[in-house]
């Protein structure tokens, strides 16, 4: 017989929620019907201004004794694009086949929502009382900047979610990054923050065939290239300088920084292994700007008097947005263009030197005893930026076990997880929502 949340999984990998346009209704319609079958109140949640667009997100509580504040599992039900003829199987199949669950969500983060639902119910089917409130929360929007999901709730619902600890996504297990084999556990305690900019520049528009020094595109392209030869320094977090200190237990040019805890160390360690050139480490380390957008002109023979680039920047916690962007005005050192955000986030970390997080720690070393388990920087943004804005503790835990070279199906093409992934992960998952609830003798 198929475990329950291999079958729950699959069922919901075949609900299309591409956002955009998201049609995230379905997903809560999935939610709502399995919370029924068990009994549970639920509650589905829709913007004033996306009213009949599917831009829905629900919640579930059970009440617990209050001695704790809430318990929220949060997860979102959007996924994104999947281009169906690059794919092997259909995206939006939910196929279970030689081991695997196949389908867009399946990592980012379908799983996860099917792993917090089942440990939700664990507490519920028992007819124990958790220690806190146990808030199931399905999103809608987290793909997209999160407008018509966290972002609403938590400003016109903010009452339903203004405390407690939040779980979330952005952490997972890495079965090959040591070189001793041991497996490292990732719990992501904070995030870069996301500061989108325009680029703008403006000249007079003329013929073609005869060239102007002010040529706006022209212009924009030389002032890119003196911010893409900036000096980028580095700068070590609190959460990152935790993380090689724990992966220095297996990483032995970390050994200098081990021995000394200093930052410079760290950093000297990190350059001259040449890691610190690694994408995913100078992430950690480095505010990073990416120009991925460029607009301007419409025929080959007229000049264009407007050029614009987008440029995705990403900032780390503790460093000022509006700063950053005077200093990218200073390194593209022209008047003439000018920068404006397109969105604006204050990166924000959680403390990891706190009991629920050793609660977490301590799940995983029972179940992978040699197991290094870290707090971890997420470069990319999620939800929980919106909780941690509001004083919450967030952590993304997500317990699969995947290899590196898997981490690549996020966001690509046939994304999948295992069923021992999926059925382990419940299994944790369940034990550490018992864990932080005062629950672990009733399962």
């Amino acid at each position: 017989m198929q475990h329950e949340s291999i079958e729950l999984l699959s069922q919901y990998l075949q609900i299309d929620t591409t956002n955009p346009p998201g049609n995230e209704y379905e997903g809560t319609a999935f939610f709502a019907e399995i919370f029924e079958k068990e009994g549970v109140a639920c509650t589905v949640y829709e913007p004033e201004g996306a009213a009949g667009k599917g831009r829905c997100s629900i919640s579930a509580r059970i009440a617990g004794s209050g001695s704790d504040d809430p318990l929220i599992l949060l997860n979102h039900i959007d996924v994104v694009p999947a281009e169906k003829d690059q794919w092997s199987c259909d995206p939006f199949g939910g196929e279970v086949k030689d081991g695997f669950i196949h389908g867009r969500g399946a990592l980012d983060m379908k799983c996860q929502g099917i792993m917090e639902l089942l440990a939700f119910l664990s507490v519920h089917r028992s007819g124990s009382v958790p220690q806190r409130d146990i808030i199931f929360l399905a999103v809608a929007d987290e793909e997209v900047g999160g407008v018509y999901g966290a972002d609403f709730l938590l400003k016109s619902h903010s009452e339903e979610f203004s405390s407690g600890l939040v779980l979330n996504e952005g952490g997972y297990g890495v079965v090959n990054l040591l070189p001793d084999g041991r497996p490292v556990i990732l719990i992501a305690a904070a995030e870069k923050a996301t500061n989108w900019m325009q680029v703008s520049a403006e000249g007079p528009p003329g013929h073609g065939s005869l060239p102007k020094p002010d040529n706006a595109l022209e212009r924009l392209i030389r002032g890119l290239n003196r911010l893409q030869q900036r000096e980028n320094p580095s700068t070590i977090t609190e959460t990152t300088a935790e993380y090689f200190k724990r992966l220095a237990e297996g990483w032995d040019f970390l050994r200098p920084y081990e021995a000394d805890g200093r930052e410079e160390t760290l950093i000297k360690c990190l350059i001259e292994s040449g890691f610190a050139d690694i994408p995913q480490v100078s992430a950690t380390i480095r505010n990073t700007v990416s120009a991925n957008v460029m607009t301007a002109g419409g025929s080959v023979n007229v000049i264009p008097s407007r050029a614009e680039a987008k440029l995705d920047v990403r900032i780390l916690p503790g460093q000022d947005p509006e700063a950053f962007k005077s200093r990218i005005e200073e390194q593209l050192a022209d008047d003439g263009l000018s920068v404006s955000f397109i969105a604006c986030d204050h990166a924000l970390a959680s403390p990891f030197d706190t009991p629920e997080f050793g609660a977490i720690e301590a799940v995983f070393k029972n179940r992978f005893p040699n197991a290094v388990v870290t707090p971890f920087l997420v470069f990319g943004s999620t939800d929980s930026r919106f909780f941690r804005e509001k004083g919450l503790t967030s952590y993304g835990v997500c317990p699969v076990m995947l290899a590196m070279e898997d981490i690549q199906m996020v966001h690509g093409i046939d994304e999948k997880i295992s069923e021992e992934n999926m059925t382990q992960g419940t299994e944790i998952y369940t034990e550490i929502v018992a864990k932080l609830c005062g629950l672990e003798g009733a399962r």
